[in-house]
């Protein structure tokens, strides 16, 4: 009875984690900004534990197309820490850890 309890209990983490793994690579991966370096760089976090593009990153946001949620063109002054963005990246800018990023359009999900 006892091992057939503990192979059940496995088989239940064991699905669990694998549902977890699949949803998370799954879902539509959105980015933190976690701290603003200057007026137009800002460091980004991913929302994605399991392969994530950039897991960490500063973006360069000064010649990017900022909106908000609404479709509406939003200055960069506007983007606070906290808040969530969805963004198109142009190829790497700077090879180095973490990554140089150039923005070509970021839309605040918040």
């Amino acid at each position: 009875m006892k091992k057939l309890l503990v192979k059940v209990l496995f088989a239940i983490i064991l699905c669990s984690g694998i549902l977890f793994i699949f949803a998370d690579l799954l879902k539509e991966e959105t980015f933190t900004i976690i701290e603003k370096d200057t007026d137009t760089f800002i460091w980004i976090e991913s929302n994605k534990v399991f392969n994530p593009s950039y897991k960490r990153a500063l973006l360069d946001i000064e010649n990017a197309r900022i909106i908000n949620a609404n479709g509406e063109e939003i200055d960069y002054r506007e983007l606070l820490i906290g808040e969530r963005i969805k963004a198109e990246f142009q190829p790497i800018a700077a090879l180095r850890d973490p990554p140089g990023l150039v923005a070509r359009e970021v839309k605040l999900l918040n």
